[in-house]
């Protein structure tokens, strides 16, 4: 039987494990997918136990993305870019780093009909999963993509480093009309109090809303429904970035829609 793994602190609530072990039934392949709860002081030692331990591949999750990357052998061009790793597979001891968070994410825009090129972007966030967002939307050719955070020095700190134009979150409600997709790529919405972190402005007439967060009702789908705006929580984005992993990992492409069907029983 095969090892594979998620790592992550918390890593309690993925539904990684429950979507990939599908897969690999689905498959016929011997193996199985286990969650590792791992503090960043034990991430050095939890690597090293899994190559030890003869694991086949490793997903990585909020807070060891970029951090994990000093414990790799290499890594793929997107993640260096990017400057953070959701996908680790082992081969002959070595470990080697892929960024599949983008791709899924742009998997899922496909998948809705979203289009980018040419479009205007309006991403809210200047963490980890950000950097993944704007790398997607430079690789789609995006026309404009707008960057904002609560802390502008931040935002300007990431755009610059992604060549777009970093904005002052007092500046957002004068942009909003304009976007064409508006991605919420921080925490925001993860707490039950948490408020819109800009004030609310019309939107654009057929503008989606893309919210990486699932499972959960935040103050960016409170935004697309006062505007009646298109949607989109970050399932579809989890699913798809899973997926191309599961295909690095073992040469096949899942079945995107079981593990969908999957995540509505999960949700419930």
């Amino acid at each position: 039987m095969k090892l594979y793994a998620i790592i992550g602190y918390p890593v309690k609530h993925s539904f990684s494990p429950l979507m990939q072990n599908a897969w690999f039934k689905e498959k016929n392949i011997d193996a199985l997918y286990l969650p590792f709860e791992t503090h960043p002081c034990n991430l050095e030692k939890t690597m090293e136990a899994f190559k030890t331990l003869g694991f086949c591949g490793i997903n990585v999750t909020v807070p060891h993305k970029t951090a994990v990357m000093k414990y790799l052998d290499g890594a793929d061009n997107a993640a260096k870019s990017i400057g953070s790793v959701n996908a680790v597979s082992v081969k002959n001891g070595k470990m080697f780093g892929s960024n599949t968070d983008y791709s899924g994410f742009l998997d899922d825009l496909a998948s809705k009909k979203i289009k980018v090129s040419g479009k205007k972007a309006f991403v809210f966030g200047a963490g980890g999963a950000a950097r993944g967002v704007l790398y997607a939307l430079k690789q789609a050719k995006a026309d404009t993509i707008w960057l904002s955070n609560r802390s502008f020095d931040n935002a300007k700190k990431l755009a610059k480093e992604f060549a777009v134009k970093a904005v002052n979150a007092n500046e957002t409600p004068d942009l909003l009309p304009y976007a064409d997709l508006i991605v919420n790529a921080s925490a925001c919405g993860m707490k039950k109090d948490d408020v819109l972190p800009f004030e609310p402005a019309p939107l654009k007439k057929n503008a989606a809303v893309y919210d990486l967060i699932y499972n959960k009702k935040t103050p960016f789908a409170g935004l697309a429904r006062k505007n009646g705006a298109k949607y989109y929580s970050g399932e579809g984005m989890l699913i798809n970035q899973g997926a191309r992993a599961f295909k690095t990992w073992t040469g096949k492409y899942p079945d995107v829609k079981t593990a969908a069907a999957l995540f509505r029983k999960f949700a419930k």
